[in-house]
């Protein structure tokens, strides 16, 4: 099973390697004819090395039966395609950069970096009909930014979209069982946990990163922190579940006190554990995992009671 998932997985990325290939092929042909329609000079030997060059890395691609070997050489098409740049008419420079910029800010591309890119780079291509060659030095370099952004903003959407399908899917089972662990007495503190994880993993899929703000950390340790936030919010639930059925805070509706409720569904056997009581139990500790927050203003009236009670004697 194993075997068939890494074949299907290998097949993929290497026709989305291809892909990428055919793609960088066709942008370097354009790039030469634009070239020739404004009548700048294309050296023939430096044609042919790029073009050589793409149909080997083409010709490995369907050879290779490794993944990362496929991701390499995929960033040596890319390499290879950023030599358009040389053969860029000189008249348009300018603004196949700033075209290039404009999608980049368009990815949602930190504003930091656009602001460094038009900076440093921009102020070259802009000079182009005094150093043309600086300028086209510059346009190969946003070139390289601009595959760096859009391998990162792929890989980050897909990321993204992993992790909420993952969480939703835990989120669902979470609760199931915690429906179930409300009905049998023993394992009441069970649903509270996993009531309480469920909000959690909800809480983490409302408060996904940005693009512009993501750049703090790497994918890799946005997911570590991602058990963080819902270790965090379960231990939070449990708190904050504990203080209301301990009956620290007097809240009741229709006078029913959380406590009342905990106290109905633990009792063996459970008849009064109604499907209204449970779906409460359910609640409560999701609104705890959901918002850690909630429980700080719980400690602040804890706390503060106590402090202000020590400071009266």
């Amino acid at each position: 099973m194993f075997g068939g998932y890494r074949r299907r997985k290998l097949e993929r990325r290497r026709k989305e390697a291809l892909s990428a290939i055919r793609g960088e092929q066709l942008n370097f042909e354009a790039m030469v004819q634009r070239a020739q329609i404004a009548g700048d000079a294309v050296g023939e030997t430096f044609l042919k090395s790029v073009r050589d060059r793409l149909a080997e890395i083409e010709q490995r691609v369907a050879q290779e039966t490794n993944i990362d070997e496929l991701d390499g050489l995929i960033d040596d098409a890319e390499q290879q395609g950023q030599l358009r740049a040389y053969i860029c008419p000189h008249a348009e420079i300018a603004d196949e950069g700033n075209l290039d910029i404009d999608v980049m800010e368009e990815w949602n591309v930190p504003k930091t970096v656009i602001a460094r890119l038009r900076a440093s780079l921009g102020k070259k291509l802009e000079n182009a009909d005094k150093d043309v060659e600086s300028a086209r030095s510059a346009l190969r370099a946003l070139f390289e930014e601009f595959d760096s952004w859009a391998s990162y903003t792929s890989e980050y959407e897909k990321t993204m979209r992993s992790i909420t399908l993952w969480l939703f899917g835990v989120t669902i089972v979470l609760l199931l069982l915690a429906i179930l662990a409300f009905h049998f007495p023993r394992t009441i503190l069970g649903g509270l946990l996993c009531a309480g994880a469920a909000g959690s993993c909800v809480s983490v899929m409302a408060k996904m990163p940005a693009l512009d703000v993501s750049l703090s950390g790497e994918l890799d340790a946005y997911q570590r922190r991602i058990f963080s936030r819902i270790a965090v919010g379960i231990v939070a639930s449990l708190i904050g579940s504990a203080l209301l059925g301990w009956g620290l805070f007097p809240i009741s509706i229709q006078n029913q006190s959380f406590t009342d409720m905990l106290n109905a569904c633990a009792a063996s056997p459970a008849p009064s554990c109604t499907g209204l009581k449970t779906l409460i139990l359910l609640g409560i500790p999701m609104l705890f995992g959901f918002s850690e927050r909630a429980l700080t203003s719980f400690e602040r009236r804890v706390f503060g009671d106590l402090k202000g009670g020590r400071a009266k004697r």
